[in-house]
């Protein structure tokens, strides 16, 4: 017979064995999601040092390109010192050779200017012969009723019949090397003349006066060298006793600027600004005159050289080569920004003045326009540049037409400087 603890037991067992196979199977399936979730992470892990490695290659490709361009900068700087080095040598003995030219066509034209005074003592010396010759004839016709006619002898060196070509040259000379000073030309007509007369024979004729007085001559002056067979080889070797040489109106204005342009040399001063930039402007006492000549060509250089960068850069296909002539640009940029700056303050700040007779091109309100455009612009974009471009032409061809031609301009910029009354227009 079935007894009821056998069932218990038989019951309490079934539920045992239900109990440990729900363990057995929550077991697996932990363990199935463990691995799942291990698998998961594995590859999520793989991923991340997949995309890490990626990283590291991209920044790795970054700090070479860093590295090259520091490379790149380095040898640029180092190639910069080498060639100021070189521009400094050379400085150094284009201005010592500028000095010892300067030294030495000084001496030249004190030479010429010994010569001229010699000259002239020697004109003295044969006046003062064809005095004393006249001077015995007249006595000999009056005391002695003897008329005597014979020749003066007077020796002179021969000196080069291009003398006033050569001081004209030095002249030229002194001019481009700015040490032409207020010394002005010497004579030249007088030198060449003084030295046409050759040796001329003395010839001394007595006659009795009885036989005389028919016969004779009037008393003659000495013949001139052109009329004496003795002359003629000077005239062979270019020596005429007319002058070679007549001015013309051309030739007395050229004359004159050459003069006033050796007045303002005197007063002539430079300041540099930036990287071998610098402004010129005219200082006497104190007044100071900006050199609007030497100011409209460092603008148009430095816009030049702009320009220049400007065709290369579209000639230009990698980055690095852009981005280097794009930075060379904006320098050009910065100089002539300081450029103007250090003009603008020189006439606010220092009392400097611009040249009165073409203030309708350079005024204070344009070197601010300028400045604003030069402080705010952007040279590396081309519409920026070439608007700028034509704003420089403009200045450029306005300061033509307004100093050409230059005496009135030269003249005027002197009566400023000098403080005299200006006579160019006014603003």
């Amino acid at each position: 017979m079935y007894e009821p603890n056998d069932a218990q037991k038989e019951l309490t067992s079934a539920l045992d064995g239900i109990e440990s196979q729900l363990e057995k199977s929550l077991a697996t399936q932990k363990e199935s999601i463990e691995k799942a979730l291990l698998e998961q992470v594995n590859r999520q892990k793989e991923e991340a040092q997949r995309k890490i490695d990626a990283t590291e290659r991209e920044f790795a490709d970054g700090r070479r390109r860093l590295e090259e361009h520091k490379a790149v900068l380095a040898e640029i700087k180092t190639a910069k010192e080498q060639i100021q080095g070189q521009i400094r040598t050379y400085v150094e003995r284009a201005l010592s050779n500028q000095r010892m030219l300067e030294r030495m066509s000084s001496q030249a034209l004190e030479e010429y200017d010994k010569i001229s005074h010699l000259s002239l003592e020697l004109d003295g010396l044969r006046q003062r012969a064809e005095e004393e010759t006249e001077a015995l004839k007249k006595h000999l016709a009056e005391k002695y009723g003897v008329r005597a006619q014979f020749r003066m002898t007077f020796e002179t060196p021969g000196l080069p019949a291009d003398l006033r070509q050569e001081i004209v040259k030095m002249k030229k000379i002194q001019e481009i090397l700015g040490a032409g000073g207020s010394r002005s030309a010497p004579p030249v007509e007088p030198e060449v003349e003084n030295f046409r007369e050759e040796a001329q024979p003395v010839e001394v004729e007595l006659a009795p006066a009885a036989e005389a007085e028919p016969e004779a001559e009037p008393v003659s002056q000495p013949a001139p060298a052109s009329a004496a067979p003795a002359a003629e080889p000077a005239e062979q070797e270019g020596y005429s006793e007319e002058p070679d040489w007549t001015p013309t109106p051309d030739d007395v204005e050229e004359l004159e600027v050459q003069t006033i342009m050796e007045s303002l040399a005197r007063y002539r001063k430079t300041e540099p600004v930036l990287n071998g930039t610098e402004i010129a402007y005219y200082k006497k006492d104190k007044k100071m005159v900006l050199d609007g000549d030497a100011f409209v060509a460092t603008v148009g250089k430095i816009s030049d050289v702009a320009k220049g960068l400007h065709v290369n850069l579209g000639q230009k296909e990698l980055s690095k080569d852009m981005f280097l002539i794009k930075q060379e640009i904006l320098n050009q940029q910065e100089i002539l920004r300081k450029t103007f700056l250090r003009v603008v303050r020189f006439c606010e700040k220092e009392d400097g003045a611009l040249p009165q007779y073409i203030s309708d091109v350079l005024s204070a309100r344009m070197m601010k326009d300028i400045l604003e455009r030069l402080t705010f612009g952007n040279w590396s974009n081309p519409a920026d540049f070439a608007a700028f471009v034509e704003y420089v032409t403009n200045l450029k061809n306005s300061f033509r037409s307004r100093t050409n031609p230059p005496r009135p301009y030269l003249r005027s910029l002197l009566d400023q400087v000098e403080g005299r009354l200006i006579t160019g227009p006014q603003n």
